[in-house]
This record gives C-alpha cells, sequence and structure tokens, in this order.
C-alpha cells in the first residue's frame, strides 16, 4: 500500500512533511506554530519538482518559520510536571499509564494526566490540555464572576443588563450598548485586583461606552490604582498561561 506522505529533510528548512494528493493541481504550503513544514502536491509531482518548489519559496518558509517560533516562545507548552495554578484550583500535569488525556484529582490540585508514550508537545495534546484547564474555567467563572459583579455594581451604584461568559482570544471583558457584559473565563488565572479591575472597567462602559475623558475620569474615581493595573495586565495575555 502506497504511503499516504513521506518526509524530506532540507539543511535550512529543517524536516518536511511531504502529502500527495489525488486531483490537485497546484502545490499547497502549510506552516503552523508547533509543527512542520508541511506540502501538499500533486500526486504525480516528483522529487525535483517538489524540491523546486521547494527553493522557489524557501525564502518566505523561513520567514514564516522565524516568525511562528516568536509565537512559540510567547505560548504556554505544557510539559511533564508543569504546574497552573487558577483563582480556585491548581493543574500539574503527569505523564503516567492512562491510555488518553485525563482530569484526576479534586479541588483544589488536580492532576492532568497524559499518555507516558506520546509527544505531549504535539499540538493535540497541546489542545487537549488547554480544553481540559478551559473546562473547569468556565465552572470557576460561573461559580464567582456573577456575584462579585453584582457586589461591585451594588457598592458603585451601576446596573447593567445581562452577564455572559466566553473564552475569547484577545479581550478581556466586553460591555455593548445595551448595558450587556461579556466576561473572559481566563480571568480566573488572574489576581483579584485585576479581575475587579475588568468588572469595573465593563461596568464603565455602562454609563461610557468609548474610551473617553468621562470614561476615565469615572474609572479612576473609583479605582485610582487603575493606571498601575492596567500596566501590569500587558504582562498577561488571554491564550498565554
Amino acid at each position: 500500500m502506497k504511503a499516504k506522505y513521506y518526509y524530506l529533510e532540507d539543511k535550512e528548512i529543517g524536516k518536511i512533511k511531504i502529502v500527495p494528493k489525488n486531483g490537485l493541481k497546484n502545490f499547497n504550503i502549510r506552516l503552523k506554530p508547533f509543527d512542520i513544514v508541511t506540502i501538499s502536491s500533486p500526486a504525480s509531482a516528483s522529487q525535483k519538482q517538489i524540491a523546486r518548489v521547494i527553493e522557489r519559496k524557501k525564502k518566505w518558509i523561513l520567514e514564516k518559520q522565524a516568525y511562528n517560533k516568536s509565537i512559540e516562545q510567547k505560548r504556554t507548552v505544557f510539559e511533564h510536571q508543569t504546574t497552573i495554578e487558577t483563582f480556585f484550583n491548581q493543574f500539574t500535569i503527569q505523564q503516567n499509564d492512562t491510555d488518553r488525556l485525563r482530569l484526576m484529582g479534586k479541588k483544589p490540585e488536580y492532576v492532568i494526566a497524559v499518555p507516558q508514550k506520546i509527544d505531549i508537545k504535539n499540538p493535540a495534546f497541546q489542545q487537549g490540555i488547554k480544553n481540559i484547564i478551559d473546562f473547569v474555567l468556565e465552572d470557576e467563572a460561573s461559580k464567582y464572576l456573577p456575584k462579585r459583579t453584582q457586589e461591585l455594581a451594588k457598592q458603585f451604584k451601576f446596573r447593567y443588563n445581562n452577564l455572559s461568559f466566553r473564552n475569547n482570544k484577545t479581550r478581556w471583558g466586553s460591555c455593548s450598548t445595551k448595558g450587556n457584559i461579556s466576561l473572559n473565563i481566563q480571568l480566573m488565572r488572574l489576581p483579584t485586583r485585576m479581575i475587579d479591575y475588568v468588572i469595573i472597567h465593563e461596568l464603565c462602559h455602562t454609563i461610557h461606552p468609548n474610551h473617553g475623558s468621562g470614561f476615565k475620569k469615572l474609572l479612576y474615581s473609583i479605582m485610582p490604582e487603575a493606571p498601575h493595573i492596567e500596566k501590569e495586565m500587558k504582562n498577561y495575555r488571554t491564550q498565554i498561561y
């Protein structure tokens, strides 16, 4: 049976996965963080043709690899014995005899069990670990954030319509013109002062929908330490654990 793919090695690029496909007329090059270069080629393409494509696209591939490397250095890579702390819980990643990813233990100390024989840096397993953590973060958010939002709204005399939760890739929170507040479940990985800052920030938007002088005056009157917290939060990212 003919192999569905094979590998080539380039001195500058490294390992390249070649995937011949029936019906494909052009070459398709894919580069993703935490993965090798993959080239889908017409099934009839020879290795000489593939080599010419690689050479022609080499500059672009190397530039893309450098960019992906910068992303890889920023993103969290979950490894054996990695520990992640959330507002209520702690996760430790351990490789053992399990046959699949499992969430073990109980609050507040969880173990994410990973099969010993797999490459833990494989993107699929990295995403699987993240999904497990996010599942618990969503539970934490649903139990803590509604109560805390109500407390702060009552304390500072704000009124909002609805509160919802998302796992947004960029924003910690948002507020619609109708007073609907959305908070990111990733807030549950932040210190209390930052959670409060985001909630109050969105509550202020129920009065001032933009970030103009009126908004800042209101926010800073409630939280004089807000400018300092804003600088601190530049060191945190929703998708970097």
